[in-house]
């Protein structure tokens, strides 16, 4: 029995996608600006009545093909850190034959199942609309039971059938590339506090160091400037339909199994298992049954920590002891001027959008279904 389309949701996609492209066009408008200026400099400028039209197709058209790319490949980013070991036959707890029977149900193309290996439970969907992959872990089959597990597959399941997996995977990739640059835009910043602080102590340093704190600083600017553009536009992007979304497929795993209450007993046993870490800037928390990252720690535990954190130290003002052997007078206009200022501004870029509806609302939409199904 397929499932019964939402056209709020299809209008939002819709939105969503054209949103898509007008981000990446912007951002291949900078780059296309930029190659404008360096050509022009060399003495080698486009013509305006040729270089305007071209630079504006050309804009467009890859616009399109990145919102494309990312929408057909930005799974595999946002996975690559997991090992997933594709289901063959049932699978553990039959989770493949549960996900084939779903399928037929909604008449949507057959998902491939993927399990990682993770302690944490989750599910979500990756892969294309006509190859999808949907993928647990071993911390949901675990925790959930039959009715449970198969609620929570009939919500991925769901996804597919409401065709919101193609734009959901590409503001996802996005979100995954402004994490990755939030990540390298936290090991500058150490390096910039360290090296500023060096410089004030030192007194010399100041001079010394100024054209390395000039660079770092503008170097710093750059990656913080196109991370939060890239995650502060994402964000309108899934406010458009994030939560539509999942609505949406709590009603369709709801019409699947015909029992709501399963699906909401699975959500409360998943909220329960809250995580250590804010799930709002990992891109696998969009994809998700609920905003829960799966952990990529366990795959590279061996690492070790990154060359900056051995060698750059957090500088951290907090508590009654205070470092020894420094400018007691630097290091308290530093501590109580550059340290506030710059704490009040990281917690101010800080802000994500979030990826779910509450999950007390939702559970309270899935009773409501359960009422009106008993009544």
């Amino acid at each position: 029995m397929p499932l019964t389309p939402d056209w709020r949701l299809q209008v939002r996609i819709v939105g969503a996608l054209a949103l898509a492209v007008i981000i990446n066009g912007l951002l291949l408008s900078v780059l296309a600006w930029s190659v404008i200026r360096v050509l022009s400099a060399s003495g080698r400028s486009i013509p305006i009545e040729l270089g305007i039209p071209v630079t504006i197709g050309a804009v467009l058209l890859g616009a399109v093909g990145l919102v494309a790319v990312q929408a057909r490949y930005g799974s595999r980013t946002i996975v690559s850190g997991l090992d997933l070991n594709e289901v063959e036959d049932d699978g553990p707890r039959n989770v493949h034959g549960r996900v084939g029977r779903l399928a037929t149900q909604a008449d949507v193309p057959l998902p491939s199942v993927a399990v990682a290996g993770r302690s944490e439970p989750g599910c979500l969907t990756v892969g294309t609309q006509r190859s999808p992959t949907i993928v647990v872990t071993t911390g949901l089959l675990e925790a959930l039971d039959d009715d449970e597990l198969d609620a929570a597959l009939a919500h991925e399941v769901a996804h597919v059938s409401n065709r919101d997996l193609p734009v959901v995977t590409a503001v996802a990739a996005t979100v995954a590339i402004g994490d990755r640059l939030l990540e390298r835009e936290r090991l500058l910043r150490r390096i910039l506090e360290n090296t500023v602080l060096i410089a004030l102590v030192t007194g010399i340093g100041v001079i010394i160091l100024s054209v390395p704190i000039l660079v770092i600083g503008l170097v710093y600017l750059v990656v913080s400037s196109v991370a939060r553009g890239l995650l502060g536009v994402n964000a309108i992007a899934l406010g458009l339909f994030s939560k539509t979304r999942e609505y949406a497929a709590d009603r369709g795993a709801s019409q699947l199994t015909g029992d709501p209450a399963a699906l909401a007993s699975a959500l409360e046993t998943l909220e329960d298992e809250r995580p250590t870490r804010d799930a709002r800037l990992y891109a696998s928390a969009t994809l998700g049954i609920v905003p829960r990252p799966l952990s990529f720690e366990e795959a590279d535990e061996d690492d070790g920590e990154h060359w900056v954190e051995r060698y750059f130290p957090a500088v951290s003002f907090e508590g009654p002891a205070e470092p020894k052997g420094l400018n007691r007078v630097v290091l308290w206009i530093y501590a109580r001027a550059v340290v506030p200022v710059m704490t009040r501004v990281r917690r101010l870029l800080g802000w994500r959008p979030s990826t779910h509806p509450e999950t007390e609302a939702r559970i309270e939409q899935l009773r409501a279904i359960e009422r009106r199904r008993r009544g």
